[in-house]
């Protein structure tokens, strides 16, 4: 039922979920606990959260939450493109600060797992982006954290230029990589 691309980074999955079309459109699953089960994805999701961009050029993070609270995340488009970075947090990891982009959208019925110990943002490429974020933990704000958008030393490739991205003032206040105190 679902498929999995090869992992390019331990802990990051893209997923595809599979496409009934029907007369009037199409039909495509977000989530079965055994099919996920099947490829690999055995956390049980407990909060879902959906995020909305009016503009394109929209950055949400990245951003994680650490113990007891770090989350496993499953990321779905709704509607319209995103591109994504994944970053591993864990300073334990053989792939401590690698980033896993690209893009993802609705009509491509891809989806991006991550394990705990990633963090996550994404950029809007279209106007009235919706996405759909499951979560293995509850939200917890004194346990959140995040990386700076514009971190140098991620190279990650986001669609606007920092001039024209919308970014909250929460995130573009946050910290670079090398500057994180609490990592996990």
């Amino acid at each position: 039922m679902f498929q999995i691309a090869p992992p390019v980074l331990p802990g990051c999955l893209l997923v595809r979920a599979p496409t009934l079309m029907l007369g009037e459109g199409w039909s495509s699953p977000i989530f079965s606990e055994s099919h996920m089960g099947r490829i690999g994805i055995h956390d049980r999701f407990v909060e879902d959260w959906i995020h909305y961009a009016h503009k394109p050029g929209a950055v949400r993070g990245p951003r994680y939450q650490l113990a007891p609270a770090s989350q496993a995340m499953l990321l779905r488009v709704l509607r319209g493109r995103i591109y994504f970075a994944a970053i591993d947090v864990r300073k334990a990891s053989d792939t401590f600060g690698k980033v896993l982009q690209g893009d993802i959208s609705y009509m491509g019925a891809e989806q991006l797992y991550v394990m705990p110990g990633f963090a996550v943002g994404w950029c809007s490429m279209e106007p009235a982006v919706e996405v759909l974020v499951k979560a293995s933990t509850e939200s917890n704000p004194d346990l959140e954290r995040g990386i700076n958008w514009c971190d140098p030393a991620l190279g990650i490739k986001w669609p606007v230029r920092p001039a024209e991205a919308i970014v909250s003032t929460e995130d573009i206040s946050q910290p670079m990589l090398v500057d994180q105190i609490d990592l996990l």
